[in-house]
């Protein structure tokens, strides 16, 4: 290993902890790996929101599903260069206030372990920055999965099949595609629709456990609160109130179209146009909210 090696590496991996981005960006430009210098490459993946989600069956076991969804402007990214370890090791970094690295840290690597054992060994020095909340209904736990699995296809010079991202959770196909798509199946037949400018107001209070809005669906059936359909909103209320407060501070302040994304907690407005966006957002006080738009 040469001296610049070293001392890029004990830059960035000597604490767990960054305040700033820029810094670790400036740092990996002075990177040298194998004696050449390298820039470490980085993969912006992004939220999504669902615009319906219809429960229509169950096939070996799983729920199957009608769901329209639409990617956001809300990223989580995976940095990354090979090493000659032939291992993973992965860093978290400028993640939202709150994250539990001890509870996220075992997804990540279990999606690792099941592409090195379909795909074969990779290594690979990773940084995550994990912006995206969890248990949002809006693609939180698969956000940075995605980002992983893209960056070791990258490194591994390879490309993922339906079957593998289907292994590591339902919703990881359509973040993979991204953009706006029909989901049928159990999540995995994905199909992209025609693009679409929307606005959204995102409210997030609290979370949900998704596995438990299912279960909870099965007993209870669903309601519809809305012109959109979302078979999960009954069974997400009971598990997280804070669903009922999200929709009524969307309602009480001018939002016609509301819907809740995947199984809860987010709440999202739907607009078309975004100066009406903002107005609603500029209204809504004592809750977790974003704006967004459709990429």
């Amino acid at each position: 290993m040469s001296r610049m090696t070293k001392l890029c590496k004990e830059k960035l991996f000597s604490s767990t902890k960054t305040s700033s981005t820029n810094i670790i960006e400036k740092n990996l430009r002075l990177c040298y790996i194998k004696g050449m210098e390298k820039q470490m490459q980085t993969i912006k993946i992004p939220a999504k929101v669902n615009l319906s989600l219809e429960i229509t069956g169950v096939k070996d076991g799983l729920h199957t599903l009608k769901m329209e969804t639409m990617s956001i402007d809300m990223y989580d990214t995976v940095s990354y260069y090979p090493n000659d370890k032939g291992v993973v090791d992965v860093r978290f970094e400028d993640c939202f206030d709150g994250f539990d690295e001890d509870r996220f840290r075992p997804i990540i690597e279990r999606a690792i372990s099941k592409f090195v054992e379909t795909y074969g060994n990779v290594g690979a020095d990773m940084i995550i920055s994990k912006r995206v909340p969890l248990g949002a209904g809006i693609g939180g736990s698969s956000v940075a999965v995605v980002g992983v699995v893209k960056a070791l296809e990258k490194l591994k010079n390879t490309e993922v099949d339906t079957r593998f991202l289907l292994s590591i959770g339902s919703d990881i196909p359509v973040v993979y595609v991204g953009g706006r798509n029909l989901v049928t199946g159990v999540g995995d037949v994905v199909t992209p629709l025609e693009k679409q400018d929307k606005n959204f107001v995102i409210l997030i209070k609290g979370a949900v456990d998704s596995g438990k809005a299912y279960s909870l669906f099965d007993k209870i059936g669903s309601e519809k609160y809305g012109a959109r359909e979302n078979h999960l909103e009954k069974s997400a209320r009971i598990l997280n109130e804070g669903v009922i407060d999200a929709r009524k501070a969307l309602e009480n302040a001018g939002a016609k179209d509301v819907v809740m994304s995947g199984s809860g907690s987010a709440v999202v407005g739907v607009f078309e146009d975004e100066n009406e966006a903002r107005e609603i957002y500029a209204k809504i006080d004592g809750i977790n909210k974003v704006l967004a738009k459709s990429v």
